[in-house]
């Protein structure tokens, strides 16, 4: 997934740009520069405006006057449901105290569907930095996944159950 992101500051206005396929994601702190910036863009491409962003590519965006929430709560969700882990008994850890993972040891297990998992929590981390190092803990093992990396990975899905309101919250974002 290859995402473009432009940052311009200048004279104390910030302007955003983030670029994705076919999607173009403008924020700007003066409305003046959006507007500029809006039909310059026009004058290539057909473009339409779809007003504030409330989604992208998994990630809620919320704006209060306080600032910008962004999360993947629905995101989380699908994962749980497509894991059959909806039900699941939260853990408050996204990885066991003291793990032992190893590599070569238990059980071999479905290596395309560990990747999969765990390629879809490393998207996650990067709106959820409380699960950063268990996802790069699991991430080593994609080449020879075995059942206590799996386990490992369904900690990481049980934590996620008991945090599925955790959002990250810029008050320095632009909010217009």
């Amino acid at each position: 997934m290859q995402i473009t992101l432009s940052i311009r500051h200048q004279s104390a206005k910030l302007t955003l740009l983030i670029v994705y396929v076919d999607v173009i994601v403008m924020e700007e702190d003066d409305k003046e520069e959006l507007t500029r910036l809006k039909n310059l863009l026009a004058q290539e491409f057909e473009i339409k405006d779809l007003g504030k962003l409330q989604y992208f590519l998994g990630i809620e965006v919320a704006r209060s006057k306080r600032g910008i929430f962004i999360s993947q709560r629905k995101y989380v969700l699908d994962l749980l449901k497509e894991t059959g882990m909806i039900g699941c008994k939260p853990t408050e850890s996204p990885i066991e105290c003291n793990h032992k993972l190893q590599t070569g040891v238990g059980e071999s297990i479905d290596k395309e569907r560990y990747q999969r998992l765990v390629g879809r929590l490393i998207y996650l981390s990067h709106t959820r930095p409380d699960i950063a190092y268990s996802v790069s803990l699991v991430s080593q093992f994609m080449h020879d996944p075995r059942d206590s990396h799996m386990q490992a990975v369904f900690h990481i899905l049980w934590y996620l159950k008991s945090a599925l309101g955790k959002a990250c919250f810029s008050p320095n974002m632009v909010t217009s």
